[in-house]
């Protein structure tokens, strides 16, 4: 089935068709002298960014994410995504993850649909290549991760049934391109009370998160549904695991940091908010 998910890739230069031949992936361009390839990693995952990697999160938030992630306390995320996408996505069609990171809601999704594809994209290089490996850990070969900007998906005019974006920036004309004529694109946001008992341990003034300002305008939303439960984190590893796959790493002072790192208990609000836009209807 992997040469399945590789019919909808198209290449980063010139936007032909991709063939795997051997290790790496060719462009079907028939009026070029010179082929364009692109290898692919020893986990599977390919660049097709078009430029040298750099860019997205670094290994040490991967890390922290795959980890957290991995301890189950996202799951009822991942259950409302899966229940999504089985309610408006057919079961053998494609799903485009933007901004996939470590793959930990793309596999499921693959999972819960063997006989449905997904491409996943991620501008870290560390992100596509733990997702490839939990790929392969998993036995799965109906999913491909791709080092690229979700504004210039490597991906086919018109061949995805579905996109998500889930904490990532909404790309919504690029989405509208990839996607169906009935396609449909589900949006995860950060709820108002998001991470609330995490910014209570790390900072003095506490504020609920503003309202997303970046929702699509040219589709149509067909649902809105709303996540929210409170998790208890028992373990000093797992609250600072937390706190480094979130923005906040970035501008946290190292005082209030220190705080975190003396912490053996952390309860906080989970709460993402998910809405489901359709478009290309007429």
């Amino acid at each position: 089935m992997e040469n399945d998910v590789i019919s909808f890739l198209r290449c980063p230069v010139c936007g032909a068709n991709l063939e795997r031949r051997g290790g790496s992936l060719y462009c079907l361009n028939e009026g070029t002298e010179k082929k364009h390839c692109f290898d692919l990693s020893a986990s599977g995952y390919s660049d097709l960014s078009g430029r040298n990697g750099g860019a997205g999160d670094p290994k040490s938030a991967v890390s922290d994410r795959t980890a957290f992630l991995n301890a189950g306390y996202y799951a009822p995320l991942a259950d409302e995504i899966v229940r999504l996408a089985d309610k408006y996505i057919p079961r053998e069609g494609l799903i485009v993850d933007e901004g996939c990171g470590e793959g930990y809601y793309s596999e499921r999704l693959t999972a819960s649909r063997p006989e449905g594809f997904l491409i996943g994209v991620d501008l870290s290089k560390y992100a596509a290549d733990r997702a490839s490996r939990r790929r392969r850990a998993d036995g799965r070969d109906n999913s491909f991760y791709a080092v690229a900007s979700i504004f210039n998906l490597p991906i086919a005019d018109g061949c995805a049934n579905g996109a998500l974006c889930m904490f990532s920036p909404v790309s919504e004309a690029e989405t509208l391109r990839v996607l169906t004529k009935d396609g449909v694109y589900i949006v995860g946001s950060a709820g108002e009370k998001h991470l609330y008992g995490l910014k209570k341990a790390l900072y003095d003034d506490v504020y609920l998160n503003d309202p997303r300002a970046d929702l699509p305008v040219g589709m149509t939303l067909a649902e809105k549904t709303k996540i929210s439960y409170s998790v208890t984190i028992e373990n000093n590893a797992d609250i600072c695991r937390l706190f480094g796959m979130t923005p906040y790493r970035f501008r946290t002072p190292a005082s209030a940091y220190e705080k975190l790192t003396e912490l053996e208990i952390l309860t906080t609000v989970i709460e993402v908010e998910f809405r489901v836009y359709k478009g290309k209807q007429k």
